[in-house]
């Protein structure tokens, strides 16, 4: 890593990070990006949302930072403990966010010198936002019609929860809770079905052309064979979401009509309800990053015996 850095502008590099519900499109649109020549998109992580929540002395020790990235990778990071850790630097989180993304750039087989923005997204943990921006990070808040994240709900293990119409439209508010926080001058939104249409906009705003890259492997396609909520993100960006809509009854649309009617008025307080769910799973991610510092620590020791 320490030779590409050397070799190319890292301040001329972008950082990105996609925000949605979960079941938006996210994916989709992270594949439709990340094929587009001066784009690099890792998997999705929380890792720039979770560095918020860390302590001082967490901050500081690379190889904890190592741990929190690879446990807030969902998807599957493409990058093993050694090489995060070789990419943290806990004076620079700039430099750490885009060290991350050039490591992934040659992992898919990406010039790291023809880099021009790197893509993070998310879809938990969205009320921490503080620290990418001021790393000089921007956002895209993806939407999806609230009728089509619905019924995703139910072709999804972890959607079970959000099947109940009025639950699902809480769920949904807390977001736009926090979405309305963030700056708007940091901001582009993007609706799913529109995706074809402002693509041309996206890549303005990311600052790239539309010249497809050649010979390089899609860091979606590395991870979407593992996930079940990734299927068919690789066939092309095709929106069947108005004939999906069909899916949900009349008796649900009512109900969702009413659910967003009475929740819309406690979006503020939703917001908060937010971030309690976010402490919550970085309990989890903090859990996995423990257990993955301590198979670190195990395989060490054992290298030592040898």
């Amino acid at each position: 890593m320490k030779k590409v850095i050397d070799n190319l502008d890292i301040n001329k590099i972008n950082l990105t990070c996609i925000y949605s519900l979960p079941r938006s499109g996210s994916t989709a649109l992270i594949a439709e990006l990340d094929c587009i020549e001066g784009v690099v998109s890792l998997p999705e992580s929380y890792f720039p949302q979770v560095l918020e929540l860390l302590s001082a002395e967490e901050r500081a020790d690379p190889f904890s930072l190592a741990a929190f990235f690879l446990a807030s990778s969902p998807s599957g990071a493409l990058l093993s403990f050694q090489e995060s850790v070789e990419c943290m630097v806990p004076t620079d989180f700039e430099l750490t966010f885009k060290q991350l993304g050039l490591a992934v750039a040659q992992k898919t087989k990406r010039d790291p010198l023809k880099i021009k923005t790197v893509i993070w997204k998310t879809t938990r943990i969205i009320g921490r936002w503080k620290l990418f921006s001021e790393a000089g990070g921007r956002f895209i808040i993806l939407r999806r019609n609230p009728i089509n994240v619905f019924d995703s709900q139910f072709r999804v293990d972890f959607g079970r929860f959000n099947r109940n119409t009025l639950r699902f439209s809480a769920f949904r508010e807390s977001y736009e809770a926090i979405f309305s926080r963030m700056s708007t001058d940091l901001c582009l939104s993007v609706e799913y079905e529109q995706i074809p249409e402002q693509l041309p906009q996206i890549k303005e705003w990311l600052g790239v052309q539309g010249k497809k890259w050649i010979g390089v492997d899609s860091s979606v396609a590395q991870t979407h064979g593992k996930n079940e909520w990734h299927n068919g993100v690789m066939d092309g960006f095709e929106s069947k979401d108005e004939m999906k809509r069909k899916n949900v009854s009349a008796k649900q649309l009512k109900m969702l009509k009413f659910g967003q009617k009475i929740t819309r008025p406690f979006r503020p307080v939703l917001g908060m309800l937010r971030d309690y769910f976010d402490s919550q799973i970085m309990k989890q991610i903090r859990k996995d990053a423990e257990e993955i510092m301590s198979n670190q620590s195990a395989n060490e020791a054992e290298l030592i015996k040898m």
